[in-house]
């Protein structure tokens, strides 16, 4: 694994100088995350010596030349007895949390918002899923990126399909996510050295009632086995102007909140908002699994992984009403 510094003079191999690396992603952290150990010393003559300033860009890739990431300095930490500078940076969706903004959009696509907000903040827009869903929303002193997640888990409501916005190449793509599944199975016999899981019914929602803007009933949707087995859970939805009703309580059904983790030997095809296939005899852990979080470490020549597993295929919502 390969570590570059972008200086005045291009891009710069610090490997030689890092002692371990984390790489890592959460669906909830929106930024991934790049923390990087060097080597440092004011006695030692032979070790090279390396200046990294706050703001300065990092290129994390494969031996081989494959980028993973790009990211930015956020924080530095040295201490004077220390031989190690320890340096985090996240990605370019760090700006797009970090930067509010204030709009009226009327009759916008999810999409066109997105390629609205990355151009007011410079951002450089990738491939940006299409929706073809018009919507009209007043978004005020939000941050880019909860404009981006609110438009799209509006559209989520409609087409059924889950959306993640990620960084790719230094440009923001939104993807469908959980629809790549990683080339590399989890299995105890090759590579998985530990799993474990757990369900509950505490956020179950199995009936919801649709309402006009009065608060009358005009219909509602549920799932019947979920109610006989684990009793009436309800929630509310109320009607929205040009929305499909039936189609945007459904998405507000909630079967059980069921989660695993896995620890394995690493491999970087293994990232938030792909799946995974797993096969684990002990847990009974089996079938297309949907990553929510991973952490990836390399350290001592071995390159080792935790992952955050759902059954579900959810996305960050962020406090709106769950798409599902």
């Amino acid at each position: 694994m390969k570590v570059m510094l972008l200086n005045a003079q291009g891009y710069k191999d610090i490997s030689p100088l890092v002692a371990s690396i984390t790489w890592s992603g959460d669906l909830q952290q929106a930024a991934r995350k790049l923390e990087v150990n060097l080597a440092v010393s004011p006695h030692d003559a032979y070790l090279p010596k390396i200046t990294i300033g706050l703001g300065n860009m990092l290129k994390l890739q494969t031996d081989d030349g494959v980028e993973l990431m790009q990211g930015f300095v956020f924080s530095q930490q040295m201490s004077c007895e220390g031989n190690e500078l320890q340096l985090t940076a996240f990605d370019g969706l760090i700006y797009l949390t970090k930067s509010q903004m204030s709009y009226n959009f009327r009759d916008m696509t999810a999409e066109a918002i997105t390629r609205k907000v990355c151009g007011d903040l410079g951002i450089v827009p990738g491939n940006i899923i299409a929706t073809g869903i018009n919507q009209s929303c007043i978004a005020l002193a939000k941050t880019g990126y909860e404009i981006i997640k609110t438009a799209y888990t509006a559209a989520s409501r409609q087409t059924g399909k889950k959306y993640l916005p990620m960084m790719n190449q230094g440009k923001l793509d939104v993807i469908e996510k959980g629809i790549v599944v990683a080339a590399y199975e989890l299995n105890n016999k090759t590579n998985l050295s530990n799993a474990s899981y757990s369900e509950s019914a505490e956020n179950m929602v199995n009936r919801v009632v649709i309402t006009d803007e009065k608060g009358n009933i005009i219909g509602r949707v549920q799932n019947d086995q979920w109610m006989k087995d684990y009793g009436l859970l309800q929630t509310i939805y109320q009607k929205e102007m040009d929305k499909d009703a039936a189609a945007a309580a459904s998405s507000m059904l909630q079967d059980l909140e069921r989660k695993a983790s896995a620890e394995a030997l690493g491999n970087t095809a293994c990232i938030t908002g792909k799946a995974v296939e797993v096969s684990e005899a002990h847990t009974g852990l089996k079938g297309r699994f949907y990553i929510d979080g991973d952490t990836h470490n390399w350290k001592n020549g071995q390159h080792t992984m935790s992952l955050e597993l759902e059954w579900d295929n959810k996305m960050d919502t962020g406090g709106i009403a769950d798409a599902g």
